[in-house]
């Protein structure tokens, strides 16, 4: 490889890091903005009430609930989003 084709390749990846970069800096502000949203009290309330499902269950169950559960979040939503066809 020339070094002119090493340097556009290097260009090119750091193209795509920085779109990452933004993109995960974009993500982590509205994380941020959505959990300074949440009531104190609420989000006290669900540690416990995570805490106690796990003691109840077991980690390893909870564990695979979970990710049961977000594997079906996609239909869930799409589900209850609001259908602009319908009249």
């Amino acid at each position: 490889m020339t070094r002119k084709s090493l340097c556009r390749e290097i260009q090119a990846v750091n193209l795509r890091l920085t779109i990452h970069r933004l993109q995960f800096q974009q993500t982590h502000q509205q994380s941020k903005t959505a959990f300074h949203q949440l009531h104190p009290y609420l989000l006290i309330g669900g540690g416990l009430l995570a805490g106690f499902i796990t003691n109840r269950m077991g980690w390893r169950k909870v564990y695979s609930l979970m990710g049961t559960g977000l594997s079906f979040y996609p239909f869930i939503m799409s589900g209850l989003s609001p259908d602009e066809n319908v009249q």
